[in-house]
This record gives C-alpha cells, structure tokens and sequence, in this order.
C-alpha cells in the first residue's frame, strides 16, 4: 500500500499566540477510499519527529516504511478495506530540510521579508497543529471522524481535537500517551533534549547559516532522544564490548563502547535531516500542552494503549489519564502493551491491540 503525498494550502491562520501567518502549507496523505457519505474517516497524528509518511512502504523518497505501517494498511489494526486514514504534517514539522515534508515553521521562508523566518516564527500549540488539521478536513469536505489516534505526541494532538471539535470526534485512540498534559519530569527530559543544540556555536540564537546547521547540537539531541525512546534491553543489545576490537576503552577517552557507538551512529543518521528550530519550536508547543481543565467540552470516548517498558511515557502517565476521565465522567480505557522495547513499541506492536482496538471504533 502507498499514497502519494499532497499539498494543502490555507490562506491566512491566526496562532494561539495570537500572531497571524499569512499563509499556511502542509503536506498530507491518505489511505483508504473515502466513503460516499464520508463517514469512515480515521484522523491519524503523527509523533514528534514524525510526518504525513504514516503508511506504505519504503521507497525512492522513504528510506523507511511509514511509521505505523505495521497498523495502518489492508486487514491491519486500521484497516484501509474499511477506513479512510488521513495523516497530515503539522506546523514546524522537524523534518522541513529533508526535501520532500512541506511543513510552514521556521525553515519555511517568511512572505512578508523574503527571508527564512528562524526564531521570528511565532511559538505555536498542539492545539495550532490541530486547528490547521481541521482546515484541512474542511477541505476534504469530512465533517465527522470515526476516530482520532496518534502515539505519543500524535496521541496529545488526539487528545486535544476531542475538546477543540467534540462534535466531531467520538472516539480517541491515544498510544504511548504522556496523557492530558506534560509532567513536569517529562517536560524537564524535553528540556534535555534541546540543550545541546543551544549550547553549540552554530545554533546563533536560532539564525543559523541554513548550509551550516548545529550539527553538532541536533545530534546530541538526538542521542539524547534516541536514549529515551529506547529500553534498557534494546540498549543492551547493542552491547557494551569496544565498538573497535583494535582501540580499547581502557586505553583512551576517545575509544568507545559499542552501546555509545550504536547511538551516536542512529542520531548522525538524521542531524542533517531534522531542523534545529523546528525541534526546539516542537519541544515547545508539547510543554505547553494541557486539556485538564477543558474535558468538560469532551463528548468522546477514550483508549490509551501504553507501553510497560516506555521510559518517555511512562504507563502509569496514561493510567492517570484515565482515571481523571472517568472522574470527569467520561468513558475511558486502557489496553497495556507487554513488549521489551520501550517507547517505540507504540509504533511495532499495535497489532497487540488489534481485538480491542477492534471493539473500540465500533462500539
């Protein structure tokens, strides 16, 4: 299964923050065939450094499969025989320099100064990423969902349509979920992760030469987020022996140990990928997350599905969430996926889910 990635453009979109874009782009795909009443539809939000690419496989623009393509396709978990998926990017999607993500953020070039607008972009909101999204079904012409379903941050962006749109959202699949806001320990752990990016000489208070990124602070960053969506048992997998049999731990600083070589390896990979402002800019717009105080606006129903090695997402975030729902008088669950594999077992391991993720979208 594939789909071809299009082009959505809005005219001009007024940010949370109060500041108004002139003109919005993103790119999206769909998967599926819209029924004709166009009442089969299933939102699909992606997670932090993920796009629209949510399903098909690899190919001469995708290195890899789409990021949930083990749930999304022909008989699977969301099913396509049934379902029409529509999976957008969102506002200052990290993925702006890799060439083919059309995202508006701050690599985007800004009308009003001919320039790329760096750190002048205005600071946006999960709840930005959904009403862009909103625009983009109203161009679809689809005015109810079957559901909304996202892992981790996709999960928050789930979360939040069911109380920006309830009349259009009855149900919300969230997956390795940091639940309806960010704790602060979480969000200290984000904090981590852009650090080095400020600490590197290149970054220039975020109005950095576009052919000389902060290279050096984006991988570190990855590092640090690679760590953590990984578990210990991955981790040891990669083994602490000397990543070069030849140069010995014990005998410099500068030799490494397989684990840290693995590691450094996978961030290197995407450095040059990512942008450096669009990963602080997303960092940002997840600590500013918060619903608590909205879910009286909600009319859904809820299914978390965490992970019981996530060290991102902790299960206990999502059983939290739960138990405030029901408190609020809403109808939610939990279904806890048994893997070794950390956080991104949120994206491989849904088929677990299958049976009541099933009874979930028709109940």
């Amino acid at each position: 299964m594939s789909s071809d990635q299009q082009i959505f453009e809005s005219g001009a979109f007024r940010c949370a923050s109060g500041e108004t874009l002139r003109e919005v782009r993103v790119g999206y795909e769909t998967y599926g065939n819209l029924s004709p009443a166009k009442d089969n539809v299933i939102l699909v939000c992606h997670y932090f450094s993920g796009d629209a690419h949510a399903a098909g496989p690899a190919d001469d623009t995708y290195a890899l499969p789409g990021w949930w393509d083990t749930a999304i396709g022909p008989g699977k978990v969301l099913d396509t025989d049934r379902y029409f998926i529509v999976a957008s990017n969102t506002l200052a999607n990290l993925n702006a320099c890799d060439g083919h993500t059309v995202t508006t953020g701050p690599a985007s070039w800004n009308p009003d100064t001919g320039e790329i607008y760096g750190p002048d972009f205005p600071l946006v909101t999960v709840a930005d990423f959904v009403h862009v999204q909103k625009r983009l079904l109203d161009h679809l012409g689809i005015t109810q969902l079957v559901a909304v379903a996202g892992p981790s941050g996709g999960s928050a962006q789930a979360i939040q349509w069911s109380i920006e749109y309830p009349e259009m959202v009855p149900r919300v699949i969230a997956a390795i979920s940091p639940g309806l806001y960010i704790h602060p320990y979480a969000a200290a752990m984000m904090e981590c992760w852009v650090q080095p990016i400020f600490a590197d000489p290149a970054w220039k208070d975020g109005r950095y030469d576009t052919a000389k990124p902060p290279i050096k602070g984006m991988t570190q960053a990855l590092r640090l987020l690679t760590l953590t969506a990984l578990s210990y048992d991955v981790v040891g997998e990669f083994g602490y022996e000397p990543a070069d049999e030849t140069r010995h731990p014990a005998d410099s600083l500068s030799n490494k140990f397989k684990a840290d070589a693995m590691l450094d390896e996978i961030a290197s990979a995407r450095a040059e990928a990512l942008d450096a402002n669009s990963f602080i800019y997303m960092v940002r717009a997840f600590k500013l997350y918060d619903v608590r105080d909205r879910l009286h606006k909600s009319q859904a129903r809820y299914l978390f599905i965490p992970v019981e090695t996530d060290m991102v997402f902790p299960p206990h975030l999502s059983e939290t969430a739960v138990s405030t729902l029901r408190a609020a008088g809403l109808d939610a669950g939990l279904f806890m996926v048994r893997s070794n594999g950390g956080h991104l077992d949120g994206l491989t391991q849904m088929e677990q889910a299958r049976d009541i993720l099933g009874e979930f979208l028709v109940g």
